[in-house]
C-alpha cells in the first residue's frame, strides 16, 4: 500500500495540519484547502511529491528576512511560493526570536545570557507583544491582508508556515476558523494542539537547557502557545473593531465581497 500523502508530510514536517474540520453552524469546515506547518527546509524528493499529491499549489512563508536566510523552503518548482513577512517591522519581536533562541542553544550560547534575555517573566511579555504585533503592525496588516485576499481567490491548496507553525501562522489560523464560524472553544483547543509537536521538536533542548541551569519554564513560554497570547490579540480585536470580519474590513481592508468569498472557501 503506498503512503498517504498526509503522513508522509507530517513525518517530515513538524506541526503540519489541516485547518478544516472543526464544527461551524453551517458543518464541518472544508477540509484540505489550507494546511498549517512549521518551516519547510530541507525537504526530500518524496515530501515535496506529497505536498503536490495533497493539492498544494502555493506556500505562503511569514518569517523574517533572516529566519529565511538561515533556514530556506525547499519546495518543488511547481509550488508558488509566497513570502510575507508580518513582523518586519519588529523583525526582533518574540516570535522571530525562537528561531534565534534554537541557533544560541545549538552554537552552544551562554546560558547565563539567554536566562538575562528571556528570565524574570520577559519571555512571556515578549510573546504578548508579538500578539499585539499581529494585530496592530504595519506590516503584520499589509502581511495578513495578502495572505486572506489570496486565500479568498485561491485555486487549489495552500500551507500557511512560520518558524514553527505556532504563532504568525496560529494567528492566522485562528482568524480563518473564526470567521467560518468555529467556536471559540474549539479554535483554542485546535491552537493549543501546536504543543504536542512543539514538545516532541524542542522537549530535549529544554531538558538539557535546565540541566545546564537554564529558566526552563521561560524558554518553554516562547517555545509553547497559551491561550493567554491568543487571548491578547483577539482581545485587541474586540476592542479596536468589534469582531473578526470588522478585523478584516477595517484593519485588513478586505472589501466585504472578499471576506464572504474567504468564508465561503471553508464552508
Amino acid at each position: 500500500m503506498s503512503p498517504v500523502p498526509l503522513d508522509v508530510v507530517q513525518g517530515a514536517v513538524p506541526n503540519f495540519r489541516d485547518v478544516g474540520g472543526l464544527a461551524t453552524p453551517d458543518g464541518p469546515m472544508r477540509e484540505g484547502v489550507v494546511f498549517r506547518a512549521a518551516q519547510l527546509t530541507r525537504l526530500e524528493p518524496h515530501v515535496q511529491a506529497a505536498l503536490r499529491e495533497l493539492g498544494v499549489r502555493t506556500v505562503v512563508d511569514l518569517r523574517t528576512a533572516e529566519e529565511i536566510h538561515h533556514r530556506p523552503d525547499t519546495l518543488p518548482g511547481d509550488i508558488t511560493l509566497v513570502v510575507l513577512d508580518v513582523l518586519a517591522d519588529r523583525p526582533h519581536s518574540g516570535a522571530a526570536e525562537v528561531a534565534a533562541l534554537v541557533n544560541q542553544y545549538e552554537e552552544r550560547a551562554s546560558v547565563a545570557a539567554i536566562n538575562a534575555a528571556i528570565g524574570d517573566g520577559q519571555a512571556e511579555q515578549h510573546m504578548r507583544d508579538t500578539y499585539r504585533h499581529f494585530v496592530t503592525l504595519p506590516s503584520a496588516h499589509s502581511g495578513y491582508r495578502t495572505l486572506f485576499r489570496g486565500l479568498a481567490q485561491g485555486v487549489g491548496g495552500a500551507v500557511i508556515h512560520c518558524t514553527a507553525g505556532k504563532d504568525r501562522t496560529g494567528w492566522a489560523v485562528a482568524v480563518l476558523q473564526l470567521l467560518a464560524g468555529a467556536g471559540i472553544d474549539d479554535v483554542v483547543d485546535d491552537y493549543l494542539a501546536s504543543n504536542e509537536p512543539m514538545r516532541a521538536t524542542y522537549g530535549r533542548m529544554l531538558d538539557d537547557f535546565a540541566a545546564q541551569g537554564g529558566d526552563s519554564d521561560a524558554l518553554s513560554h516562547m517555545m509553547l502557545v497559551y491561550p493567554e497570547y491568543l487571548d491578547t490579540a483577539l482581545a485587541i480585536v474586540r476592542t479596536e473593531f468589534g469582531g473578526i470580519p470588522e478585523y478584516l474590513e477595517r484593519g485588513l481592508g478586505l472589501a466585504p465581497v472578499e471576506i464572504a468569498a474567504l468564508r465561503k472557501r471553508f464552508v
